[in-house]
């Protein structure tokens, strides 16, 4: 059994398979299953698409819009983390997402007018899309429902892990089982290469510039980490986070980063999101209830110097070697 790479650009980030096979030809059909899996999704959850079925979701406000199989679970799955998270997973707050998106590009701050005109364009009890039986049409597809005006549902939170799972489910029916699907750091691990116990995976440090803080080896699941490693603003002297919290429209100012190990990679996903909006303590609270087996929470507190960060880590099953 060799082992064969394959990397290209795809959502603005790297994509990269790496897969376990006798020979070339079964591992280039492999990847080639993935690759068109790829290919089918993104035009389902491509926020930055106006083509896109989320885009063209988000344009109907006040309008039932009936929508695919897999943008209706990858809402339901959010709103599972919407409540999973005490409601700091929050695919409602597009229009905050954007308004701080426009801070960093324009590097200045948001108004108090514009961040409470935002924040009132957010929320669950906006969106109409039930979770049981009766969301589905007679005809067979799932309608939701945006009642108001300028709400934004922006799933760049959870779709890549979606879209990953659902890569890994299609290579797994074509008869690989040994493979790390890797879309911008968020990662999919199958069985182990031969010989190993299972796949090496660092975890980063806070900064651009800090070494790896660990090395882990694992299989069989997904992780993802979120931080404000490589997205921030800041503005005398304050550092503001691309991460917010939905509940007050703001960003994080404490140097944060979490890491989070699950079985499927939306879960790692969501996770690493809400548990770096949560911060040490809440985490604390909330992990026995989430459908994770690890997460390692990096903090460092905003006046403090980065490079004297600490680190906390819960676990259920641990898989390190």
């Amino acid at each position: 059994m060799d082992r064969f790479e394959y990397t290209t650009p795809t959502m603005g980030t790297i994509l990269k398979f790496v897969v376990i096979a006798e020979t070339q030809t079964t591992a280039e059909r492999w990847i080639d299953v993935g690759l068109s899996e790829i290919e089918r999704l993104i035009p389902i959850f491509n926020n930055y698409s106006p083509a896109s079925e989320i885009s063209r979701l988000n344009a109907r406000s006040g309008t039932r819009t009936e929508i695919s199989a897999d943008l209706y679970r990858a809402i339901a799955h959010s709103r599972r983390w919407h409540e999973l998270s005490n409601g700091v997973f929050d695919i409602t707050c597009g229009a905050l997402f954007e308004l701080w998106r426009q801070a960093r590009s324009n590097r200045r701050l948001p108004t108090q007018a514009e961040r409470k005109d935002a924040l009132e364009r957010c929320g669950w009890n906006n969106v109409e899309c039930p979770a049981d039986q009766s969301s589905k049409d007679p005809e067979g597809g799932y309608w939701v429902t945006v009642n108001r005006r300028g709400l934004v549902l922006d799933l760049s939170g959870i779709a890549t892990g979606y879209i990953i799972d659902s890569v890994a489910d299609r290579m797994i029916q074509s008869g690989c089982t040994a493979f790390l699907i890797d879309i911008g750091g968020d990662i999919r691990l199958g069985g182990p290469p031969g010989g190993k116990e299972g796949w090496r995976v660092q975890v980063a440090g806070l900064q651009k510039s800090d070494p790896p803080i660990m090395e882990l080896s694992l299989s069989n699941c997904s992780l993802t980490t979120s931080g404000d490693r490589n997205q921030s603003l800041v503005i005398d002297g304050v550092t503001y986070s691309h991460l917010l919290d939905p509940r007050t429209g703001d960003p994080l100012t404490n140097h944060q980063s979490c890491t989070a190990i699950a079985s499927k990679a939306i879960d790692a996903d969501a996770a690493a999101t809400a548990l770096s909006v949560l911060g040490r303590t809440s985490s604390s609270d909330r992990f026995d209830r989430l459908p994770i087996d690890q997460a390692i929470l990096l903090y460092c507190d905003a006046t403090s110097d980065p490079a004297q960060r600490s680190s906390i880590r819960f676990s259920r099953l641990l898989s390190e070697k």
